[in-house]
């Protein structure tokens, strides 16, 4: 899913779009990096259906080791604490404090997530060095969601061009 590059932008990110990469560098935070479409369920009755039931992320955070990544409901994105002080779907790197989130030691290391909102999940992979560490989490929200990144000052996300879907 595309990173939502002006909201990163108005919060006080510096953005940059290269050939290859998206790469946004935290101000001080708690700060919210997140996608530029939410998704949901697609409704029981049919019809149309204007955005996806499915989101797809993989990006490595380095600079600073403090930020967490994870599911948000529509309804909070504009909260800027919602990740780090209320978050329940998502991972939080190691030297980071967070509410309910697992710690993961999963700084500097490749980090994929997929939120699908039809099985009502959200998976999360971290390839480091020797291993994956997987872990899947089901959705207790309703309602439209994205996927985000709660920063603070200096953090640097990437997100590799085709890998960022």
């Amino acid at each position: 899913a595309a990173v939502d590059v002006e909201a990163a932008v108005l919060r006080g990110f510096t953005v940059s779009v290269e050939a290859d990469a998206v790469r946004a560098v935290s101000p001080d935070g708690p700060v919210l990096l997140q996608t530029l479409l939410a998704a949901d369920k697609k409704p029981e009755s049919g019809g149309q259906w204007s955005i996806p039931s499915r989101l797809r992320w993989k990006f490595k955070v380095t600079g600073n080791s403090s930020w967490q990544v994870g599911v948000v409901p529509e309804s909070e994105c504009e909260n800027q604490r919602y990740l780090y002080g209320e978050g329940v779907v998502g991972l939080t790197a190691a030297g980071t404090y967070a509410a309910e989130m697992e710690k993961v030691d999963l700084h500097g290391s490749w980090v994929e997530v997929v939120c699908d909102c039809e099985r009502g999940s959200a998976s999360f992979a971290v390839e480091t060095d020797d291993r994956v560490i997987s872990r899947k989490h089901l959705l207790p929200f309703v309602g439209p969601v994205r996927l985000a990144i709660s920063t603070f000052n200096g953090c640097e996300v990437l997100f590799q061009r085709g890998r960022a879907q």
